[in-house]
């Protein structure tokens, strides 16, 4: 199969909980044992998702590159406030698949992506903030993104892609206060910030869908909404699909 996956442990000194061992899941192109060093994408699924379900619902495995889809403690992520980890345990986990993936496969250090959905678009934004160094790009579907412009217009530059729909009734494209639950940026506001912070340094792209809700439509569910997102992630972090 061009597209193996596989299941691999990984200890990580975990901050204010010591050392514990996480399972993530990961998809790896038969193109890894040609020698040629390969992207990587980090994929971190939403509220009451796991890494398995997301890898396959996402069709990320068609990429030429390794996949990386881990699962959040509690089926979530911070800094949403109904996570049970904090952002520095959160990146602690990401940093450590990272190095684990990286010493089991050839991986281009500046070829490192993230893509989240929903709540898992809020960690990819806060870690594209907080180490934009480490990372060659960032996209987010449904960014359930409570980081404030100030805040997403910080930092260093990083190729940023958006894509929202503007029938989105669970993160709307518009925002939310949501009150004690925080605030959820609006998706153009996100999308300004990350241009303002970019300049002429970065690539930043936003892509309102017409008519689209809650989700990320690839493979033959894209046929209906007339967007693969998965297929336009790969095209801005520009990686190829797997040869079949």
């Amino acid at each position: 199969m061009p597209h193996p996956r596989s299941t691999r442990t990984v200890t990580v000194d975990v901050p204010g909980h010591g050392t514990q061992q996480f399972s993530y899941h990961c998809s790896v192109p038969s193109t890894a044992h040609n020698g040629e060093p390969l992207p990587l994408i980090v994929g971190i699924h939403g509220k009451g998702d796991n890494g398995y379900d997301f890898l396959i619902g996402t069709n990320l495995g068609v990429a030429n590159a390794v996949v990386v889809t881990p699962t959040g403690q509690g089926l979530a992520w911070s800094p949403a406030p109904y996570a049970i980890t904090t952002v520095e345990q959160d990146t602690a986990l990401i940093e450590a698949i990272i190095a684990d993936i990286s010493s089991a496969y050839s991986i281009d250090p500046q070829r490192v992506y993230l893509a989240g959905f929903s709540n898992g678009g809020g960690l990819v934004a806060v870690l594209a903030t907080n180490n934009p160094d480490k990372y060659a790009g960032a996209a987010t579907v449904a960014g359930a993104i409570r980081s404030s412009a100030d805040e997403l217009a910080a930092g260093s530059p990083i190729d940023y892609l958006n894509i929202h729909g503007t029938w989105d009734d669970v993160v709307p494209y518009a925002g939310e206060n949501r009150g004690g639950g925080g605030v959820i940026q609006p998706a153009w506001d996100v999308a300004t910030a990350f241009a303002e912070r970019n300049g002429d340094q970065a690539r930043t792209a936003h892509i309102p869908v017409e008519g689209m809700g809650h989700e990320w439509p690839a493979g033959i569910w894209a046929r209906s909404r007339g967007i693969d997102v998965t297929e336009i992630i790969l095209d801005f972090f520009c990686i190829t699909w797997a040869e079949h």
